[in-house]
């Protein structure tokens, strides 16, 4: 949630390459594991509604492991339960980076947004293999959060569905264009949108979060294969918090903005067993 969704990747990129950086994979003979280094800039929202940039840099290990009940791949990761040729059922995992009150002038003196650790099922559904020359699917994820900094205490549930597009060409080009629309349990959104009136003042009157829509997400993505180890990525997504439940909140900024990233992967280990139609 916190640092948009974009930080929530950066879990999933550490173990399993990351929803944002890379599009869904051919249907092909594929290792049962990769193991490399993943490099990534990005600039991103602090928050849905801030008007605040921050940036992160890193440079992190990262193992893909296609199995049948285990998996941690480009997308997610989690135990999967369920795998037909047009639905997928899973319970991932994921998280989101914190940000101090520093980072955040118009919360200054409010309590700082921890790092999430979140869990829960997923409903995936493929609409079409092939329209228009891309794959259309549609994500239901459903997730329970906690924050790690006050000993993993829940901090309330997220749902994101969300449309995607995947394509991918001969020339090893992939793209995926998606749009989403996360919403927030009460606990939740008053992480992020609540004044209680211990921390109102002048330019900050008390406000009541209220559960319901936190933000409408459009994302794009590009990643290029560039040899059998190597492969480049970039991603940029604009989420607006217009017509959101919050949107009068004092913590509200500005109604949208814009989160961008670009990175690389090297894979230095794969193993010689391979999987298919995975």
């Amino acid at each position: 949630m916190q640092k948009n969704n974009i930080a929530k990747s950066i879990l999933l990129l550490t173990i399993g390459g990351g929803s944002f950086f890379a599009n869904a994979e051919p249907a092909t003979d594929l290792p049962l594991w990769e193991a490399g280094l993943l490099g990534l800039s990005i600039q991103q929202l602090a928050y849905p509604g801030s008007n605040e940039q921050v940036q992160r840099n890193f440079v992190l290990p990262y193992l893909i492991y296609r199995g049948d009940f285990f998996r941690a791949d480009r997308d997610n990761v989690g135990l999967r339960a369920y795998k037909s040729q047009t639905l997928e059922l899973d319970v991932g995992f994921a998280a989101a980076l914190g940000a101090s009150d520093g980072d955040i002038p118009v919360r200054q003196g409010m309590p700082e947004l921890g790092t999430l650790v979140e869990a829960g099922p997923r409903m995936r559904w493929t609409i079409n293999d092939n329209i228009w020359g891309s794959r259309l699917r549609l994500d239901l994820p459903l997730r329970a959060a906690f924050d790690v900094e006050e000993g993993m205490r829940y901090s309330g549930i997220s749902f994101e569905p969300a449309l995607f597009a995947d394509v991918t060409t001969l020339q090893d080009l992939s793209y995926t264009f998606g749009v989403s629309a996360l919403f927030g349990s009460e606990k939740l959104t008053d992480r992020f949108y609540q004044v209680t009136e211990l921390f109102a003042q002048s330019g900050r009157p008390e406000f009541d979060a209220k559960p319901g829509l936190i933000a409408l997400r459009f994302t794009g993505a590009i990643s290029k294969k560039f040899s059998s180890n190597w492969r480049g990525f970039s991603f940029a997504r604009y989420e607006t918090v217009t017509s959101a439940k919050n949107q009068h909140s004092p913590l509200v900024v500005q109604n949208g903005g814009w989160s961008v990233g670009i990175g690389a992967t090297y894979i230095w280990a794969r193993s010689a067993q391979t999987v298919s139609g995975w």
